[in-house]
């Protein structure tokens, strides 16, 4: 409701969720007796904050419900599910002739290597990210 008038502004608090803060960052450990982030084990790590405890235990440690329908790999979280869906089974190819399963190995190839170095093909021109990661890396534009 920022847009309708400051009567409906309650300031940056406002933004934030209903639990307060001193909650939201204390450090969480996992239920799990052989996770890692379980404060039982021996180098116990906690989780930063309730958030993310609950998405960590719904993808070590929970059940699956969503399934890729084109190479059945299930996900616990409907995010990670939709992300994998839409690359699933495209191929991302460098100018030096590499292939990577993955746009991020992509990204870092790129950035490691330099010159001479970018993305090529059908499916890294369909993002609009990749343009920008190639004026970066190229330091001239096309336009």
């Amino acid at each position: 409701m920022w847009g309708h008038g400051s009567q409906y502004r309650k300031g940056p608090d406002s933004l934030k969720g209903t639990q307060p803060t001193a909650m939201l960052r204390l450090p969480c450990f996992c239920c799990a007796p052989a996770c890692k982030h379980n404060i039982d084990h021996p180098r116990a790590r906690p989780l930063k904050d309730f958030r993310t405890l609950q998405t960590h235990y719904k993808r070590k440690h929970g059940i699956k419900p969503y399934m890729c329908r084109k190479c059945g790999k299930a996900f616990a979280v409907k995010g990670d599910w939709r992300t994998h869906e839409k690359n699933c089974g495209k191929i991302w190819y460098c100018l030096c002739g590499s292939d990577f399963k993955h746009k991020r190995s992509l990204k870092d190839h790129i950035k490691a290597f330099g010159y001479g170095h970018g993305a090529f093909g059908i499916d890294c021109s369909q993002e609009e990210d990749e343009a920008a990661s190639e004026v970066e890396h190229d330091g001239e534009s096309s336009i």
